[in-house]
């Protein structure tokens, strides 16, 4: 059973994606968490209410589309955060940059409640929260079967029939095409895929060996495929064209007219092939990146986690293109080496032999306002090119960008993917871009094409978040108290009913976790709350939301026995009149970290006391060293020397205020006098600790309860728009040409627009003729049926197969004799099969008499015996039958042979063998072997084959031909 349910992306203008897979025994497998740039929650309504029946959560790429929902729905849906989630370690981290990025950038991802009458902003994660949901993520690599039921998943119960594997998807780094095996089913889930290799990111997993590999991708019983872009058809010329129009409109805009090209990006994931081309660009172009005398063009990178970003890339170049893993190893190993000896004889260097894929000597990053701010007044003359977040345009540094560029005709925006049906910026640039120009970027395009916007007034609602003061602080602490009253009160009766929830329970990190197993009461299970218990949390509400709040919200909320742990100077608990857990004083279990080498070991546990007290002697002796009198010295800078907990070092996120470097220092080039730094470069020395204040700033506005506040403000247009191909999808010709070639049972299309996915639903339907039918609602058909579901919808695409489990009886099994095959064991069985014996009846049978059971245990025990009753047992055939049967069997031969193979071993034999047509082998002249299909051999004698030739020992060719064959197939008798 295969039960398939698009809750986002189905023929839909918008690019969010999510997708409900409901497998046999009620497994149900959420692939993404996407959300869109509107950050609208009523999106997310559906997901909250299957989130109770959710068992295992698959992500695919690090984008809004695909992830942006994520954290919020860790922090504001119930249990959301228990589930198992699985991805590439590409995927996990580059994610967590996203989301934070998101955060600290749109007051519109702390998005409304459901609920009307709630204040307007809930408190959104912050960067620690985020970490810790990320962290929980359990990474992957390619091609790795994974079942669930192994140490690694952490998982058990009825996920154990489930086995995972990621693919290579392209597109973004760490792209996953996911197959999920179940019994009979083989299903694919492919959505927003490139074929083709880029710069820096390696094409998808389809292809292997000049086609599609069964073993991995092909020949599924579904496949679940993107129907976005299958109406667009790649330019000619490839990605080597689309980097040089690029470079072309860069060198035109910045280099000759000393404008500013903007280009607008997602965070962390197209990014990457963006920043790779143009930094191997400047270090190969001497006109790009020359600065004496304020030549050349400045590059920056603009996000609020450019910097972590720099830094963690470098750790993933094993899931880069093999390319760029050449080059990393080239100039690691004794190409560096030879380079560095060159240049110290030739008195001159080459900063980029040196440098590796991702060391940044052009790129300047920049993760604050004021210094963009300071890098667009500057009043240089020279021309600038920057990459900012977002591609929508409707947040993030590359809408701030904009508004400052739009009045200059110099200046030049490049859409880098196509937005048809998005709202907002994006949306309206692109449209405007097609009217003018006539085309969509297609094939028929043999250069790039700019448009003017003549001067176009457009109004834009830029949000703002408020801090809420006065009345609304107060009724949001009363409410937010409330919810938390109640989700406490929530997950107690739940955990004492034995059901799981992690309703405001302790966050889940590596060394703790709560534990609620033990502690439940008799009085209390399975019961809902009861009148009284729904007083005292009124009551509780009201003595909660008039009490003072703190700075960081609704102050103390917890209500229970847990606040003599959780809330800060809380010592005495009332538990006149408590029950059940209520009564106890609170205890946390800690967990120990175990993975799939066991029991995790911490060095400093094992470390004797001497050694203890000479570190805590050299850290005395450094804080000594560094309090001299005259010097400043900032709050927290003894836990900043050490990475501790108050510090921007001591966070997860890894952010430091001082400029640091990803890759090797920007030296002065030898012989250049005049040399002058970028203006990122000169600005991040002096003025680092100003940066790190703003980002502090930005991310405490996080912890505060806020509202949404909108301005709307006028901007005149002049600026220039121009499109360039960087979304790394597939297109029409390779859809077309692939599917047919995977040849999946069941094709079911998502993730695009209603137009585009009809129109690949119906070419589909005639490249699959004879083989399937097409389905618009789900109803089931032939071999291969296409479905094309809307949002919500349910698609049935099992497969129709009669199987059963059967076990294999003792006797059955010490009889078996067993041949290996290429690695794998085979064993020809004849059985007769049978119901299960009862095992009572087993124990009766062999007088072994039991106390009688209670009338309540013997009912219990009704359901169980049914149950056995239909297992079904393949046993041994009684003696007489089986002689019989034996005797008629006829041997089967187990494997596949290769004519090259053969060929090479006849020719080691002194016969002649040679290749006669397509699948054709001729031997002696005589013997002609030829290849019918798989596992398929077929012999024949042309006449004089059965003759005995002399120096052969008497054997014919025909003879010696079989003989082979027969050799290297596995041959297992009958019986």
């Amino acid at each position: 059973m295969f039960l398939f349910t698009p809750l986002l992306g189905a023929q839909s203008d918008s690019q969010a994606c999510q997708s409900l897979l409901e497998l046999e025994n009620g497994i149900k497998v959420l692939i993404d968490v996407g959300w869109d740039e509107s950050f609208d929650v009523k999106m997310l309504a559906e997901l909250e209410r299957h989130t109770p029946t959710i068992d295992l959560i698959l992500l695919t790429h690090p984008t809004l589309a695909h992830m942006g929902a994520y954290a919020h729905a860790c922090k504001h849906i119930p249990s959301f955060s228990s589930i198992p989630v699985y991805s590439t370690f590409p995927v996990s981290n580059l994610g967590r940059l996203l989301l934070q990025d998101i955060y600290l950038s749109t007051p519109l991802a702390s998005t409304r409640l459901l609920d009307s009458a709630a204040p307007p902003v809930p408190l959104p994660p912050t960067s620690a929260e985020i970490d810790s949901y990320c962290t929980k993520i359990v990474t992957l690599k390619y091609s790795q079967p994974t079942p669930l039921h192994s140490a690694v998943a952490r998982v058990s119960g009825k996920l154990g029939s489930i086995t995972i594997t990621a693919y290579s998807a392209g597109h973004s780094l760490g792209g996953t095409i996911w197959k999920i095996q179940q019994a009979q089913e083989s299903i694919v889930y492919a959505v927003d895929w490139n074929h083709s290799r880029e710069n820096c990111l390696r094409g998808a997993g389809f292809l292997s060996g000049g086609g599609v590999s069964v073993e991995t991708l092909g020949k599924p019983t579904a496949l679940i495929c993107s129907a976005r872009n299958s109406e667009v058809v790649s330019m000619a010329g490839g990605r080597k064209k689309r980097d040089e129009m690029l470079l072309d409109a860069i060198k035109k805009t910045a280099l000759k007219n000393s404008g500013t090209v903007l280009i607008p990006t997602d965070s962390v994931g197209r990014v990457l092939e963006l920043v790779y081309l143009l930094e191997h660009a400047w270090r190969k172009d001497q006109e790009l990146s020359s600065r004496a005398k304020g030549k050349g063009i400045g590059l920056f990178l603009v996000g609020r986690r450019v910097r972590r970003l720099g830094q963690v890339v470098g750790s993933m170049l094993e899931w880069m293109d093999e390319g760029v893993v050449r080059e990393f190893e080239s100039i690691a190993g004794g190409d560096r080496r030879g380079n560095r000896q060159r240049d110290d004889a030739e008195g001159k260097g080459n900063d980029g032999n040196k440098a590796g894929p991702f060391d940044f000597l052009h790129l300047n990053l920049v993760s604050t306002q004021g210094h963009l701010n300071r890098i667009l007044n500057d009043g240089n003359e020279r021309g600038k090119v920057i990459i900012a977040s977002d591609s929508s345009l409707g947040w993030g540094f590359s809408r701030e960008a904009l508004m400052r560029l739009a009045s200059d005709e110099k200046n030049l925006v490049v859409l880098t993917e196509r937005s048809d049906g998005k709202l907002g910026w994006a949306g309206n640039l692109w449209q405007q871009w097609k009217e003018k120009t006539g085309s969509g970027g297609e094939a028929n395009a043999t250069d790039w094409q700019e448009v003017s916007l003549d001067g176009q007034r457009a109004e834009l609602d830029i949000p703002h978040r408020t801090p809420l003061e006065g009345q609304e602080l107060e009724a949001y602490n009363r409410h937010f108290a409330a919810q938390q009253a109640l989700t406490s009160q929530h997950q107690s009766l739940l955990s004492n009913s034995g059901l799981p929830s992690s309703m405001g329970a302790e966050p889940d990190d590596d060394d703790a976790s709560s534990s609620s197993d033990d502690d439940s009461d008799s009085e209390r299970q399975g019961k809902a709350l009861t009148t009284a218990n729904s007083k005292k949390i009124s009551a509780a509400t009201v003595m909660l939301g008039g009490a003072t709040p703190s700075r960081y919200g609704a102050g103390k909320v917890d209500i229970g026995i847990n606040i003599l742990l959780r809330g800060k100077g809380v010592y005495d608990y009332d538990v006149r009149g408590a029950k059940g857990r209520n009564r106890m004083f609170p205890f946390v279990m800690r967990r120990r970290r175990v993975d799939e080498y066991g029991e995790v070991v911490r060095a400093d546990e094992y470390m004797r006391a001497e050694e203890k007290a000479e570190e805590d002697l050299l850290d005395a002796t450094r804080v000594k060293e560094e309090r001299v009198m005259g010097k400043k010295r900032k709050w927290d800078e003894n836990d900043a020397k050490r990475g501790g907990p108050g510090t921007r070092k001591g966070k997860e996120t890894g952010d430091v205020g001082k400029k640091r470097r990803t890759g090797k220092t920007k030296e002065r080039p030898d012989g250049d006098d005049s040399y002058e730094p970028d203006d990122g470069e000169q600005e991040e020395t002096e003025e680092g600790e100003v940066e790190e204040d703003e980002a502090e700033d930005e991310e405490s506005m996080l912890t505060v309860p806020s509202k949404i506040t909108s301005t709307k403000i006028a901007i005149l247009m002049r600026f220039k728009v121009a499109f360039i191909d960087f979304a790394g999808l597939h297109d029409s010709r390779i859809l077309r040409m692939l599917l047919p070639l995977i040849g999946p049972r069941k094709l079911i299309l998502v993730g695009g627009r209603e137009h585009e996915t009809k129109s690949l639903a119906n070419d589909c339907r005639k490249l699959l003729s004879g083989r399937g039918t097409l389905s618009g609602r789900g109803e089931s058909g032939a071999d291969t049926d296409v479905f094309f579901p809307q949002i919500g919808s349910k698609v049935n695409a099992g497969v129709d197969t009669n199987a059963w489990a059967i076990k294999l009886s003792d006797n059955l099994v010490r009889n078996l004799k067993w041949q290996n095959v290429r690695g794998l064991g085979v064993v020809h069985l004849i059985g007769r099969v049978t119901e299960a014996q009862d095992k009572k009846d087993e124990c009766r049978n062999g007088k072994k008499v039991k106390l009688s059971k209670s009338p309540e245990a013997e009912s219990k025990e009704g359901g169980s015996q049914v149950e056995q009753k239909n297992a079904l047992v393949l046993d041994v055939l009684p003696p007489a039958l089986a002689a019989a049967i034996r005797s008629v069997a006829q041997p089967i031969h187990v494997g596949d042979i290769r004519l090259a193979d053969l060929r090479r071993v006849l020719l080691d034999d002194g016969l002649t063998a040679e290749f006669r047509g397509e699948g054709t082998l001729l031997i002696d002249g005589v013997v002609v072997v030829r290849k019918g299909g798989v596992g398929s051999v077929i012999i024949e004698d042309g006449g004089g084959g059965m003759l005995r030739r002399a120096g052969r020992n008497g054997k014919a060719s025909f003879v010696e031909v079989r003989r082979r064959i027969y050799e290297g197939l596995a041959v297992v008798s009958g019986g």
